[in-house]
């Protein structure tokens, strides 16, 4: 794997976008102070998932975004991308592998691998145990020497893991803790879900049971319902299909009568246009007839006129004058005609007027009359219901009389009994009254009692449901004190086996604790044993305790002597010791400073501890003063001129002189102090959780007796209410019934009382009440037959109004006819009074043309004889055609006639078949009616059917049951009648029953898996605990070997040692770093110089890089402290290690710049933005040392 290129934007100062390619080899970033060659580490370091801000030098996330200058402005985000080659060591399928952090100023987070989204936690595991791991040593940034010198032990063997590989055990490990607590966790939870379970499984199963039968009587009852519903269903489809067959008869029935009455009508409308071509022909042919006459007239008066020509003048003259008097005399009559013909017309017009007026008048009685008719109908009703009245009241009458008879019959016989009845009645009536009193009284009591008796069930059921709630709060406050202790006391059996096998503790300090020698007894046990931390100064303690966490007091020297000896024998190592009996406290140097700001006090007496180990809390802790924060605590030491030991609350440790340490620390169960201190907080947790407990058993036991104790309360209450109630019942009941009997015994008394009083009139009262209803019923028999006569005769009268009705149709059809006769005669008259007008004009012009004929005479003799001849001729056959044209206008009538008496007929049938229509319409309605009544029916029994049922009505008849409808309705009521006996019924019963046991079943499977679970993590811990350890101690001993001879080499002698602080327990023991310089004597890390701190540091790294060699390392002024010989001795080894890791060398070093293969340069713009520069290789020569 190779680191290929590192793309920033908006990171720090690079605010555009920048781009970096990697070769193999030594990398080299060089550039003045505050370039931001460091920014390139951070970018690295941020990217592979560093979390803490201060180790990226900022304070807060958004730090590192570009944060803008006085001539660029700030950016909202800022990413940065690796792009790493792959050749299989990261567990990815890809030969280039891009990881890619991206940060808003807004606060939001964003990680990619290869451009897709994933999480911090892939990004880890992609690393883990590559060398480049958030805890390897690969990235050194700045001011990251003294960080891993100084850390705890227990801290500094997180660098081992990571090259050892073992990181991702670690956390697997972790997880597989996390799994087996919440697999505990979850076991009591489920054991607590399948015991709640098998206490409602009981119960439900009756009720599952009860819902079964109630299942399959209602199955046999719902087939029977299916039967019963069927067989409506076939009978009423047969009267369906009866009705049908009717109706469509009806509906042929009502075509034929519309066919005959469209036949009659288009009979009718024939003959009408028939009469009327009739009558246009008869209208021709009288005009014909009339131009033929008019011939006949011309030529006889010609053939005259020519005859007379013929005789001799005077005769002729004398005719001439006779012809004038009588075309004179003519003229006269035809005058005289003309008025008489005239009179006539006028007399036809006023008969055709009258005739019309009659008509009309005719036509306004017949709607008259059918009002009439319509009114006698309505009127009949009336009459027919006052004469029912009638009869009703005659009927009244004809009792009340018999009744009288039979009172006045019974008068003298019936007088006694009658009163001793009234007087039995009476004093019944009295009983009744007062035993109506007497339960009125006795139902008020029993309300009383009832609502007493209901107020007292209400109470008790609000208590047993109250003491029930009270039942369940108590038993989820058990079930979660349960998880709680459970998971509480797996911790204190892990912390109590961690404390006994004293895990964490070196081996030296774990074997004399353990020891069973005689001096033995003389050991009061380490100092983490032996004090006692509040939790807010737990991390200021143990970091000022550090080691010493470890050192054992004794009570005095021989025991330590002996403890020595027994180190020394057995090759243990080395442990401090705390004798009581020699160690000397001192006093802190300045009590003054207790009132100075953030200082919270001298450490001893922050702490506790029996009395007799005061003097070694003292001695260790008497002398370093707590502060609150860092500066607090720098200002402190500096006024004190550096002669204080100071630590702050979150761990950072100030020397006297001046140094100064802190960073990152582990989690707090590695912490001694934090354990016993935990263990601690759970015991007395577990005992106040155990109290808690025992009082909360003690509480559900008088929460049962109660519960048990208000249920039965509640059960008397019910019943106590129930008797109440059915008493209050019983005693309604009779008090209905008794004010039913006295209702009827006060009516029998009334009715007693009245028949007494009815009884005790004179025998001439009754007599005459008799002989008043006598009359009023003959009154009545008369006025009801008065009004059977009137209604007889309505009904005559209603018959010929019917008839009238008829005959003034016939009336005026008949007129009509007349009237149409009128018409054409008044025509006639017409056409004869038009002709006397042409012949009287024809005689005028004849006398004016004799005048001029008697002129003419002579002329025209000849032409006369000739012209008579011929015309004689003519006027014969005019005649000829004028009588048959006067036979034809007389035939023509006869058909018109014949055609008016077909069409009356036609009418007449039309109205007929019109009746007989309306009938059968209201048949047909009425079928309808049925038909619908029936189809609604149907459709709502096979609408049931297919909703309850989901059949067809013929399915449903087929699947019924073959029993007759007797046997049916007696198998459905005793049906009805076990299942009312069932009772209430719960409907999902039996499912919740199946699915409660089906749960039930499950959470049986799943504790069986979750313990199974539980023993294959535990298994799967030891394995990784066994793989752990191996894999630990191979890499150490490597890693050992590798660190002694880089040492050697890096110093020029001297001798370093890697070293466990607890053999025995190599998974969480501390890791020490033993260093001896040339020609010096041992010395603890803190007194070695800032080059020598460098080179250990150096050496550490190489020494990891030899046994497992990372992909690539980043080394941020690494050399800075070192002088020329020795960048000489790492630039060489730079060179040695090159060829399995590629390094990014941030330097200002000439002898570092010596040795790398590509260098770039890193310069800032006026506008505080870093930019990246090639270097030539030939420069590097003329590169000073910029310090």
């Amino acid at each position: 794997m190779q680191l290929k290129r590192l793309e920033a934007y908006g990171f720090k100062s690079f605010a555009d976008k920048i781009s970096i390619d990697f070769d193999k080899g030594i990398t080299a970033i060089v550039g003045p102070n505050g370039s931001g060659k460091s920014n390139i580490t951070d970018a690295v370091r941020w990217v592979l998932g560093e979390q803490n801000i201060r180790n990226l030098r900022g304070t807060k996330a958004e730090d590192i975004i570009f944060t803008g200058s006085a001539e660029r402005q700030a950016l909202g985000v800022a990413e940065v991308s690796l792009i790493l080659s792959n050749d299989g060591e990261l567990p990815v399928d890809f030969r280039e592998v891009v990881v890619t952090r991206r940060l808003y100023r807004s606060g939001e987070s964003e990680f990619y691998i290869n451009r897709s989204r994933c999480r911090l936690k892939d990004i880890y595991d992609l690393f883990a145990d590559t060398g480049i791991g958030h805890d390897g040593m690969s990235i050194i940034g700045q001011n990251r020497i003294d960080d891993i010198l100084n850390s705890r032990p227990e801290e500094r063997r997180v660098f081992f893991e990571e090259t050892a590989g073992i990181t991702k055990y670690r956390n697997r490990k972790r997880e597989t803790v996390r799994k087996i607590t919440d697999t505990d966790n979850n076991l009591v939870r489920v054991r607590d879900i399948i015991h709640e379970i098998e206490n409602q499984l009981e119960p439900l199963s009756r009720h599952a049971e009860k819902t079964r039968s109630y299942n399959a009587l209602q199955e046999s009852y719902r087939a029977c319902k299916l039967t019963k519903i069927a067989g409506d269903f076939a009978r009423e489809s047969a009267k369906k299909a009866e009705n049908d067959a009717k109706l469509a008869k009806a509906r042929d029935e009502e075509i034929e009568a519309n066919a005959q009455i469209r036949t009659a009508e288009a009979k009718k409308e024939a003959i009408d246009k028939e009469i009327l071509t009739i009558e246009a022909s008869m209208q021709d042919k009288a005009q014909e007839n009339e131009r033929e006459r008019q011939k006949i007239e011309r030529g006889e008066r010609e053939a005259a006129t020519l005859r007379e020509r013929q005789s001799q003048s005077a005769a002729s003259r004398e005719r001439i004058l006779e012809r004038r008097a009588e075309l004179t005399h003519e003229i006269a009559e035809i005058v005289a005609e003309i008025g008489k013909l005239a009179g006539l017309e006028q007399e036809q017009k006023a008969s055709l007027s009258q005739s019309e007026a009659k008509l009309k008048e005719e036509k306004e009685q017949a709607g008259a009359l059918a009002a009439l008719v319509k009114a006698r109908k309505e009127a009949e009703r009336e009459a027919r219901e006052a004469c029912d009245a009638k009869r009703e009241i005659l009927v009244q009458k004809q009792q009340e009389l018999a009744v009288l008879d039979r009172d006045i019959a019974n008068e003298e016989e019936g007088k006694e009994s009658r009163a001793q009845e009234l007087h039995a009645a009476k004093e019944r009536l009295q009983q009744y009254e007062s035993l109506a009193e007497k339960l009125a009284r006795e139902k008020e009591e029993q309300e009383k009692a009832r609502d007493m008796a209901q107020a007292r069930q209400a109470e008790a059921t609000a208590a047993v449901q109250e003491k029930r709630r009270a039942m369940e709060e108590v038993d989820a406050h058990l079930g979660t004190l349960r998880q709680k202790q459970t998971a509480a006391e797996s911790k204190v059996q892990i912390l109590t086996r961690m404390q006994q096998a004293y895990e964490g503790f070196g081996k030296a300090t774990k074997a004399v604790l353990k020891s069973e020698e005689a001096w033995r007894g003389g050991v009061s046990g380490a100092v983490a044993e032996l004090i006692d931390v509040p939790r807010d100064y737990m991390t200021a303690i143990e970091i000022a305790l550090g080691g010493n966490l470890q050192n054992i007091v004794t009570e005095d020297t021989d025991t330590a002597k002996a403890a020595i000896a027994f180190l020394k024998r057995n090759r243990l190592g080395r442990v401090t010791f705390l004798p009581l009996s020699s160690l000397v406290t001192r006093r802190p140097p300045d009590e003054s400073v207790q009132g100075e700001a953030g200082v919270i006090g001298w450490a001893s007496k922050l702490t506790k501890t029996e009395t007799a180990y005061r003097k070694a809390i003292d001695f260790l802790l008497a002398r370093t003063l707590v502060v609150d924060t860092l500066d607090h605590a720098l200002a402190t030491a500096k006024r004190h001129g550096q002669r204080l030991r100071i630590v702050t609350l979150d761990g950072e440790l100030l020397n006297p002189g001046g140094s100064l340490s802190g960073g990152s620390r582990q989690h707090q169960e590695a912490s001694f102090l934090n354990r016993s201190g935990e263990l601690e907080a759970l015991r007395a947790a577990l005992a106040e959780w155990q109290a808690e407990r025992r009082t909360l058993t003690l509480a559900r036991g008088e929460l049962e007796r109660d519960l048990a104790e208000a249920s039965a309360r509640q059960k008397e209450a019910e019943d106590a209410f129930h008797a109440a109630g059915v008493l209050c019942a019983e005693t309604r009941v009779s008090l209905e019934r008794l004010h039913e009997n006295l209702t009827g015994q006060a009516e029998q008394v009334e009715s007693l009382a009245q028949a007494e009083a009815r009884a005790g009139e004179t025998f001439a009262q009754v007599q005459k009440r008799r002989v008043l209803l006598a009359r009023e019923l003959r009154t009545a028999q008369q006025e009801a037959e008065q009004l059977s006569r009137a209604e007889a005769e309505r009904r005559e009268s209603m018959a010929e109004a019917e008839q009238d009705a008829e005959d003034l149709a016939a009336c005026i059809q008949d007129h009509e006819l007349k009237r149409a006769i009128l018409e054409q005669e008044a025509m006639r008259s017409r056409e004869h009074i038009l002709l006397r007008q042409r012949d009287k004009k024809r005689s005028e012009q004849a006398l004016i043309s004799s005048e001029q004929e008697e002129r003419d005479l002579a002329a025209h003799s000849a032409e006369s004889d000739a012209r008579l001849t011929a015309l004689m001729a003519n006027i014969e056959q005019v005649k000829a055609v004028f009588h048959a044209g006067q036979k034809a206008h007389e035939a023509l009538y006869e058909k018109r006639m014949h055609a008016l008496a077909l069409g009356q007929e036609s009418d007449q049938a039309a109205r007929v078949a019109g009746r007989r229509r309306n009938e059968i319409q209201a048949k047909i309605h009425q079928l309808e009616l049925a038909g619908v009544k029936m189809e609604l029916s149907l459709s709502e029994w096979q609408e049931t059917i297919l909703q309850e049922y989901g059949l067809t009505p013929e399915r449903a008849l087929e699947e019924s049951l073959d029993m007759l409808p007797a046997d049916l309705r007696a198998k459905m009521k005793n049906l009805e009648q076990q299942i009312d006996a069932l009772g209430p019924i719960n409907p999902n019963a039996v499912q919740e029953y199946e699915a409660l046991q089906a749960r039930h079943s499950f959470l049986d499977k799943q504790a069986t898996d979750l313990e199974t679970a539980k023993g294959n993590l535990g298994r799967i811990l030891a394995e990784m605990d066994a793989v752990m350890t191996r894999q630990f101690k191979e890499a150490f001993a490597k890693i050992q070997e590798y660190f002694a001879a880089i040492f050697v080499r890096l110093f020029g002698g001297g001798k370093a040692e890697l070293k466990l602080l607890d053999e025995t327990d190599v998974l969480n023991t501390g890791v020490d770093i033993l260093v001896v310089l040339p020609q010096k004597k041992r010395q603890n890390l803190s007194a070695l110089s800032g080059g020598e701190r460098a080179l250990t540091v150096i050496a550490l790294l190489f020494s990891f890089l030899q046994y497992r060699p990372s992909p690539f390392s980043v080394l941020d002024e690494i050399d800075a402290p070192l002088d020329e010989a020795n960048v000489a001795r790492f630039g060489s080894f730079l060179k040695e290690f090159a060829e399995e890791t590629q390094f990014i060398v941030v330097t200002h070093r000439k002898g570092t710049m010596e040795a790398v293969d590509t260098m770039y340069g890193v310069t800032i713009e006026d506008a505080g933005v870093s930019k990246i520069l090639s270097v030539k290789l030939g420069d590097l020569e003329d590169v000073q040392d910029v310090q």
